[in-house]
């Protein structure tokens, strides 16, 4: 294989894999954790017909305690996978607490054993 081959297959697969949605490996189990999916919304003033935008952000994890446990950044859908062990967790998304626009809330979450628990985090854009 020529080495402009090797290049281009090699850049095709860091593309196809940074494309990718992935599960974010924090100190957890690969069994159990949270999936869930962020939104925005409303996008447009005055209409129910409009429905809420998926929305890229960063979500930090937190223990019950307050303890950092990981960070990360969902997709371009605002989708996201965290493994996470079985207990009580804090998801602050960036912005929770603000008190500029889009409003979002922290939302506590509980991880089962094996189980993974799903979660709609949704910003408040304000227009009405």
């Amino acid at each position: 294989m020529t080495k402009t081959k090797f290049i281009f297959f090699l850049g095709l697969g860091l593309l196809a894999g940074w494309l990718a949605p992935s599960t974010i490996q924090a100190a957890g189990h690969p069994n159990s954790g949270v999936i869930g999916q962020v939104f925005i919304g409303p996008t447009c003033p005055h209409s129910p017909l409009c429905p809420d935008a998926p929305f890229q952000t960063s979500i930090s994890v937190y223990s019950d305690t307050g303890r950092f446990i990981t960070r990360f950044r969902t997709d371009a859908e605002g989708q996201f996978e965290v493994t996470l062990k079985q207990g009580r967790y804090v998801l602050v998304p960036d912005g929770a607490g603000s008190q500029f626009l889009p409003h979002v809330s922290s939302v506590q979450v509980v991880v089962q054993k094996k189980e993974f628990t799903r979660v709609i985090i949704t910003y408040d854009t304000g227009i009405r």
